[in-house]
């Protein structure tokens, strides 16, 4: 296990929120192959580090190894967002090709319930942004980078009150 992977957990720990991290090394989700393989090795292991890692007030939760392999019981898939947007989108064609083409170059790292429906998610370019309903894909950046998006998670970053 990364070193930085366990400050991070402790800082959330520190922060409120529920860590579970994996006690074995997991096998890398199918997903990461067929569709995000443009992310650096090191954001694939840090989602892969974790079981569960919940919100205090459980409103939000990350994405984690269980949702992106498929052997979580999660009432959201990993990329609910993007098949809700898909649902919206029925008997358009164009529309859906544009949802996908929006979700192949954004990986969910958080979901969130708090206020309605919102996601923050790692871009192709490795800018974390966030969205939310009713227009998933209008989003709007948040930080520079994983690191400093897992920063204002431990610090209680009042930019994120919405979403935590």
């Amino acid at each position: 296990m990364n070193q930085q992977f366990r400050e991070i957990s402790d800082g959330l720990k520190q922060a409120g929120w529920s860590v579970e991290m994996r006690r074995e090394r997991a096998k890398r989700p199918q997903i990461f192959e067929e569709r995000f393989s443009w992310l650096p090795d090191v954001i694939v292991d840090f989602a892969c580090s974790f079981d569960r890692v919940i919100a205090p007030k459980e409103q939000a939760w990350l994405i984690t190894w269980p949702q992106l392999s498929g052997e979580s019981d999660s009432s959201f898939a990993w990329n609910q967002w993007e098949l809700d947007s898909l649902s919206a989108a029925e008997g358009d064609e164009e529309w859906k090709a544009e949802i996908r083409g929006f979700w192949d170059d954004h990986l969910p790292l958080l979901l969130s319930v708090k206020s309605g429906y919102a996601f923050v998610a790692i871009r192709k370019d490795f800018a974390i942004v966030v969205g939310e309903e009713p227009e998933f894909e209008e989003t709007v950046e948040l930080a520079g980078g994983l690191l400093d998006f897992l920063q204002m998670l431990c610090e209680r970053n009042r930019r994120l009150d919405q979403l935590i």
